[in-house]
């Protein structure tokens, strides 16, 4: 059986995909879940831990040993976060802005997880008489990076991802699985239970296909037990990873007008969503400040995302000790059905209103 994640109807389950502001086109892809910092009945009770500072402290030299990497000196994980969820990225040490205007991240495309990693690192895995039954570039990025994800996590020590791989929890939070999906009387007003067993329906059919396609192939020496056991376990961990934290992206990176894939963006994608933040920004290489951009950059700088300080409006952002760093998802076709089945929540600009209704 050869797995494809495509867009279905966005009122049954919708792929989070938190669109840069230079892309325009909005881009959905299959998948209902929730995004693991974005589980606000903990959020209260949530405390950063001595090893999620340590292992925050290694994701960021390992996106600084990159050419062009940048995580400023600042951020650090915050808990819980000021947006209501349990975990956020935020100013954790006195701010000190720099000349660099408002830039808080970059991360180049050498440290990000896209189609193109994905397709040179599985292909050699996979038999010759498998690949061509069920092709794997037939598959959609989602679908690869879910693939990718899982490797990587299997090599332990020898993925050159493991900063990033041990920065994901375990329990991904997946809305199928979360607290409204164990009992439905928790679900918002604006969630039906029909919607989130169809999550959990389209949830069990791609992990169990992609087992039964590909799971053998890919290195498992890392995983638990349990997923050793029964590979779609580990699937289902890793479509709740890549669903709630993938990234719609330019296919060529740096080009607007090539098309619009899907990436995994390490530390970006760690920051909760504000409306009234401005989204990810993604480079082509050719911006000049003499030009009116925020940055000179180079040809090597294709593809990589940036987040900066500001407000939607480009005005900067005062920060301080304390302060969350948010960006806007930047999803205005998505319902209120499509958030809270891709995030665990309801934003405030979308209470009541259904994905049938935008």
């Amino acid at each position: 059986m050869m797995v494809k994640l495509r867009a279905l109807d966005v009122s049954l389950c919708v792929f989070l995909l938190r669109v840069p502001v230079v892309l325009s086109v909005h881009v959905l892809a299959a998948m209902a879940i929730t995004c693991p910092f974005l589980a606000v009945s903990a959020g209260a009770n949530a405390v950063v831990t001595k090893e999620e500072k340590r292992q925050f402290d290694v994701l960021r030299k390992a996106v600084q040993s990159q050419p062009g990497g940048y995580v400023h000196p600042s951020l650090g994980i915050i808990a819980p976060a000021p947006s209501g969820a349990q975990r956020g990225l935020g100013i954790v040490k006195k701010y000190k802005k720099e000349n660099n205007n408002d830039v808080l991240l970059k991360v180049p495309i050498s440290y990000q997880m896209t189609r193109t990693l994905a397709l040179s690192t599985l292909i050699p895995l996979i038999p010759a008489d498998v690949l061509h039954r069920v092709p794997l570039n037939e598959l959609d990025d989602a679908a690869l990076l879910v693939l990718l994800v899982l490797h990587e996590r299997g090599l332990g020590r020898r993925s050159s991802f493991k900063a990033y791989i041990d920065t994901l929890p375990d329990d991904a939070g997946c809305g199928w699985t979360g607290e409204g999906a164990e009992d439905f009387r928790k679900l918002p007003k604006e969630v039906e239970p029909e919607d989130i067993e169809a999550g959990m329906s389209y949830a069990y059919r791609v992990s169990t296909g992609m087992a039964s396609d590909y799971g053998e192939y890919l290195s498992n020496d890392a995983w638990p037990r349990e997923w050793k056991e029964d590979v779609s376990r580990g699937l289902q961990w890793s479509l709740c990873t890549v669903s709630s934290r993938g990234t719609a992206a330019n296919s060529i990176p740096g080009n607007n007008e090539g098309g619009t894939g899907i990436r995994l963006v390490p530390v970006a994608d760690l920051m909760n969503h504000d409306g009234l933040s401005a989204g990810f920004i993604e480079l082509s290489s050719t911006e000049k400040v003499g030009n009116g951009d925020f940055v000179d950059a180079v040809q090597t700088d294709a593809g990589t995302f940036v987040v900066r300080s500001v407000w939607k409006d480009w005005r900067t952002k005062e920060l301080d000790v304390g302060d969350e760093v948010t960006v806007s998802y930047n999803l205005p076709h998505y319902g209120a059905v499509d958030w809270y089945l891709s995030l665990g929540f309801v934003p405030g600009e979308l209470s009541g209103k259904r994905s049938d209704e935008l």
